[in-house]
């Protein structure tokens, strides 16, 4: 596929899903980001959305960086066409896991990335996230050729898009209920 059909596709957007508390971890979470970003539109929470730990750094108040945090990710999700959760590590990171069941719950294709074979449970991963994803990838290279081979199958207009999703799952795509919580959705 040439760069130029890439370039056609980038309509199409990413969630990615990974645990950033190292930079270790947000450096694999760039890279990761970099490759997908050659074929996709990728929102990168922490790129993205901002780091709650920079913003409080920089005087923000915690309560109010959570809540942008929140917000700004949620929005994100909620326009993604697909999420990809990196469930590297002994457990899956908890925002991984709680991203990944909203993506779901809203009819995005979800898929995971698990290129670490350390997992807490001898059986591996909870069935709640096995259950939520299309497919495992155990390598970044294997999750590439699979975007390059979906994207080359995206045929459709961005308007049937939504039919079909809801077709194959059953699902329709929702605003989110609003949850009672301290963090006000409608502000930025």
């Amino acid at each position: 596929m040439s760069t130029n059909d890439h370039e056609e596709h980038r309509w199409l957007r990413v969630y990615l899903a990974g645990p950033l508390f190292s930079e270790a971890e947000r450096t694999f979470n760039v890279r990761v980001a970099e490759s997908v970003e050659e074929m996709l539109s990728v929102y990168l929470p922490q790129r993205d959305g901002g780091l709650m730990s920079e913003m409080v750094k920089d005087g923000v108040e915690s309560h109010v960086a959570a809540c942008r945090v929140f917000k700004r990710d949620m929005d994100a999700i909620l326009q993604a066409d697909y999420l990809i959760a990196i469930l590297d590590g002994r457990a899956i990171d908890e925002g991984v896991a709680f991203e990944l069941g909203v993506a779901f719950s809203h009819a995005k294709r979800c898929v995971g990335l698990q290129t670490d074979s350390r997992r807490l449970a001898s059986w591996g991963n909870n069935p709640m996230i096995t259950g939520a994803l299309e497919i495992v990838f155990h390598s970044v290279e294997d999750l590439l050729s699979w975007i390059g081979n979906e994207v080359s199958k995206v045929t459709l207009d961005v308007a049937d898009v939504d039919a079909v999703e809801e077709e194959k799952t059953g699902l329709t795509k929702t605003v989110y209920a609003q949850p009672i919580h301290t963090c006000d959705l409608s502000s930025g």
